[in-house]
């Protein structure tokens, strides 16, 4: 007779997962800085998850302040801006690529 061997269980405290902090702000945009957190879901619920690292350290680098150095009020405002020009960005590599295949560049 074989018998089976039960997988052990590892318990929460050991597990290898990262912990993440509590969210503690209410994510409408307006409370400044925003934490990573609410800011990587805000660019996954876009569907730009690979942007999010990207606007979260240039932001932090500035302090989140313009650049005549007033604070800015909304994170979430300065995100839809990013995935607009990210956007458009990638429209025009496209075209561009796509006009250096055919020759029909200006």
């Amino acid at each position: 007779m074989l018998f089976k061997r039960k997988a052990k269980r590892i318990p929460a405290e050991r597990r290898l997962v990262p912990k993440q902090e509590p969210i503690r702000q209410k994510g409408f945009g307006t409370e400044m800085p925003p934490q990573k957190q609410l800011v990587d879901i805000y660019f996954d619920q876009k569907g730009f998850t690979g942007q999010a690292e990207a606007f979260y350290s240039f932001y932090e680098k500035v302090q989140w302040r313009s650049p005549k150095g007033t604070p800015y009020r909304n994170w979430k405002l300065l995100a839809g801006e990013w995935i607009f020009n990210y956007e458009q960005e990638q429209r025009l590599r496209r075209r561009l690529r796509e006009n250096m295949i055919t020759g029909t560049g200006g």
